[in-house]
């Protein structure tokens, strides 16, 4: 019997030793989203951007993320949102899709774009840096997490409210290069503005909804056709960009076995991608 019993307990050890050199499960997909947007602005309030954010919240909670949002932020509430969300994504894990959609007044200046809080008092250029929110302070450190992927959206280029003596500032949004593992969209392409619109919604919040609840679609064909629906919703007033360096695979929602494959007009096949 000693024999078999030595046999056994070899049997064990062996089985133990496999299932502890099995490589671990990758750990779950974590997704997370700081939502704002701002409308109550002194100069006059926004009529579609809060309403847009809310849509954008309720779509993205729909796709499975964690969502934070807010509105009407002054600038203290803004900046502090901005670094609760920072630290909320360091803690999270390299497996973590995070999105940050802002929606209200941006401008830019010296090549570096401002998010403005809805306490802003904007008479010249020099009030820029003081009164409104560098967008790249908190980028950039978000790029340094190396998550699996940072999606970065402004929906803010609009005409500027403000009436500011001296040099006129430039409208629209600047070009930015997005750090490795990172999208950036701006809702009107850099250096432009979008038209007004009356809403209830923006056309540029409306194509993006819809576009991230269609099922299956990359996340660089997901901003491609928003570029596009909101080209054909403004009848070309309003085209959006992006610019993508992300190269992980990731869906907003996956395509049911039994749904459509996606359709590609021509148009969107000659689309040129940033």
């Amino acid at each position: 019997m000693r024999p078999f019993v030595a046999c056994v307990v070899a049997l064990f050890a062996l089985i133990s030793v496999g299932v502890v050199s099995t490589p671990s499960a990758e750990p779950a997909e974590k997704r997370i989203a700081l939502v704002l947007g701002n409308a109550g602005y002194q100069p006059g309030a926004l009529p579609t951007s809060a309403n847009d954010a809310g849509l954008i919240a309720q779509t993205l909670q729909a796709a499975g993320f964690d969502v934070v949002g807010a509105r009407d932020l002054d600038q203290d509430s803004l900046r502090r949102a901005f670094r609760d969300f920072l630290e909320k994504a360091s803690s999270s894990g390299p497996n973590t899709v995070a999105f940050v959609y802002v929606s209200g007044y941006g401008l830019q200046l010296e090549g570096e774009n401002y998010f403005l809080p809805v306490d802003a008092k904007i008479g010249d250029a020099a009030n820029v840096a003081a009164e409104a929110v560098r967008i790249s302070d908190y980028i950039r450190p978000l790029g340094i997490l190396k998550l699996k992927a940072s999606i970065i959206v402004l929906d803010a280029a609009r005409r500027n409210p403000f009436s500011v003596s001296g040099e006129p500032l430039a409208g629209g949004l600047a070009l930015v290069e997005p750090s490795p593992g990172m999208l950036m969209a701006f809702n009107a392409a850099p250096g432009t503005i979008a038209p007004e619109q009356n809403g209830p919604y923006g056309a540029y919040a409306q194509a993006l909804a819809e576009m991230i609840r269609e099922g299956g679609l990359s996340l660089q064909d997901v901003f491609d056709r928003v570029r596009l629906r909101v080209n054909e919703m403004t009848k070309g007033a309003q085209v959006p960009w992006s610019s993508s360096r992300v190269e992980a695979s990731f869906v907003f929602f996956e395509r049911s076995p039994d749904a459509p494959p996606p359709t590609a007009s021509t148009e969107q096949s000659s689309t040129i991608r940033s």
